[in-house]
């Protein structure tokens, strides 16, 4: 995805936006910080710290800067939070579980 977003909105730098956005994995590191560092039933989304409201209210803030690489980076962001998101949800359906934070 990180490709065919990066080929629709940055024709030009193509190559160097889709980068951006696979290096945006890294908020991922915020799970070193909880105990255990993996939980396969808990979600992600509200939970780790680059992975809440807040930090997605950054990403918003950031999609709307003139620079095409900060552009970049929030694309990168939210489709990972998006992403993430939707793995709660179908956790949720398979688990009968609900969304961390949202119950």
């Amino acid at each position: 995805m990180p490709v065919l977003f990066a080929r629709l909105f940055w024709r030009q730098h193509w190559k160097a936006a889709a980068c951006i956005m696979i290096a945006t994995m890294i908020m991922d590191a915020d799970h070193f910080l909880a105990d255990p560092v993996f939980d396969p039933d808990r979600c992600s989304v509200g939970f780790h710290p680059l992975h809440t409201v807040w930090a997605a209210v950054v990403y918003l803030f950031l999609l709307v800067m003139p620079s095409w690489k900060l552009r970049a980076v929030a694309v990168g962001c939210l489709f990972h939070l998006f992403t993430d998101g939707m793995d709660c949800y179908l956790g949720s359906l398979k688990q009968g579980a609900t969304f961390a934070g949202l119950s």
